[in-house]
C-alpha cells in the first residue's frame, strides 16, 4: 500500500471541498431559490447517480 503525501493528502481535501460545495448549491441552494423541495432533488440525484452506475457498469469512478 502507498503512502499518500501531504501534498497528495492537501489536494483530496481541495477536491473533497470543492465537491461539498458544488452538491451542497446544486441539491439544497436552488431548490430552495426556486421552491423545490430539497428532499426531492437530493432523491432524483441520488437515482441518477444509481442510474448511472449501472448504465456504466461501475467502470467509472468518479461521478
Amino acid at each position: 500500500m502507498q503512502e499518500h503525501t501531504n501534498e497528495s493528502v492537501w489536494k483530496q481535501a481541495l477536491a473533497g471541498s470543492q465537491m461539498l460545495l458544488v452538491a451542497f448549491g446544486a441539491l439544497v441552494l436552488m431548490p430552495l431559490i426556486t421552491g423545490l423541495d430539497p428532499n426531492v432533488a437530493l432523491f432524483t440525484a441520488g437515482v441518477g447517480t444509481l442510474i448511472f452506475h449501472i448504465v456504466t457498469g461501475g467502470q467509472i469512478p468518479i461521478f
